[in-house]
Order: structure tokens, then C-alpha cells, then sequence
């Protein structure tokens, strides 16, 4: 019995097949779809859209920053001027990351799949409202120590609300949540030594 002949590849073929295997395979995509599929009861989705929308452009945090800031929590006016600086800091050298990565965001064209919220048109990796947030939550606790349960929290919900919405897979959020972290706390030393 001879054995069958070795079907013949196009040349972009290969490259093609193996593209879509190693699209962002195993267990970061099985997390992508669990959580884009399940727990999504009405309350539960209006409240994580509105919260993922609210931190476009970490407008979540400068207005909290603002309402601390005129409810008299925090002292002094060190944090009115720090958030925004911390905030958009952070987003620029997330961006820088995100260009040089050029790592897509998640497949849209899967049904059940479709995101709850408008796709930017940056890359995916690393998340910048996970980036912003945690950097904010830094500095926040930086001047409210007492607090960091609640900023923490705040930033948590917003970074894997990206997931929920459909925009972000979980490494985005996780790699995001670093650069916030490495940024916020960059700040802090610096606020330390100023």
C-alpha cells in the first residue's frame, strides 16, 4: 500500500493556519470567552459598560480627584495636580508600548462575541484604562492611605470591565495593571523625594 502524497501548500497558506492557531490560543482566550459569556445579568452588564466607559481617557479618575478635592478628603492640592499628570503620563508610555507590541485586540466576528462598547482603534496589549487605573489608585493612596481598599477596588473593576465588554483579552488587563502599578509607583518616589 503506498502511502499518500504530501498535499501541496500554498505559499500563504501556511502562514495563514499558523497565524490563526497562535491567535492569542489557550487559556487567555478561554478566559476572554467565559467571561464575555457568563455572568452578564442586566444590572450587572449596565453597571460594568457604564464603569468601562467611564474610564475612557481616565476621566473616572480626574473627577474623582476632583470630588475629593472639593469634598475637602484629601489634603492639600498635591492630588488635583498629580492625577492628571499621573493619568496621561502612564497613557503615553502605555501607547508607546501598545505600538511596538501591535498586539490585536479580540476577534469581533464571533457571534455571542460582539463587544458592549465602541472598539478603539489603538492595539490591545497593554490595556490603558488597567494602566491609568492602577496608576491612579497609586497616587490616590499615596495621599489617602487609608483608602486603598476602595481605590484598589475601583481599578480592579475598571481594568477587567475591558474584559467583560469585550474589548481586551485578560493578559491585556494584566499587563496593563503592571505598567500602572510600575507607573504609579514611579510617581510615588518621586512625590517621596520631591
Amino acid at each position: 500500500m503506498n502511502p499518500e502524497p504530501p498535499k501541496e501548500q500554498h505559499a500563504g497558506e501556511g502562514a495563514t493556519q499558523a497565524a490563526a492557531a497562535t491567535d492569542n490560543p489557550g487559556l487567555d482566550r478561554r478566559l476572554f470567552v467565559a467571561i464575555r459569556t457568563r455572568w452578564h445579568s442586566q444590572p450587572l452588564q449596565t453597571f460594568l459598560t457604564a464603569l468601562s466607559i467611564s474610564g475612557n481617557y481616565g476621566l473616572l479618575w480626574l473627577g474623582l480627584a476632583f470630588t475629593l478635592w472639593i469634598g475637602g478628603i484629601t489634603n492639600g492640592r498635591g492630588m488635583i495636580v498629580m492625577i492628571p499628570l499621573v493619568v496621561y503620563s502612564t497613557l503615553a508610555f502605555n501607547f508607546v508600548i501598545k505600538s511596538i507590541l501591535r498586539i490585536e485586540r479580540p476577534a469581533l466576528d464571533e457571534p455571542g462575541l460582539e463587544p458592549l462598547v465602541g472598539v478603539p482603534s489603538s492595539k490591545s496589549f497593554p490595556s490603558s484604562h488597567a494602566a491609568m487605573s492602577f496608576a491612579a489608585a497609586t497616587i490616590f493612596v499615596y495621599f489617602r492611605p487609608s483608602l486603598w481598599p476602595f481605590f484598589y477596588s475601583l481599578a480592579f473593576l475598571v481594568s477587567w470591565s475591558r474584559v467583560y465588554v469585550g474589548v481586551h483579552f485578560p493578559s491585556d488587563v494584566l499587563a496593563g495593571m503592571f505598567v500602572g502599578l510600575a507607573s504609579g509607583c514611579g510617581w510615588t518616589v518621586y512625590l517621596h523625594y520631591l
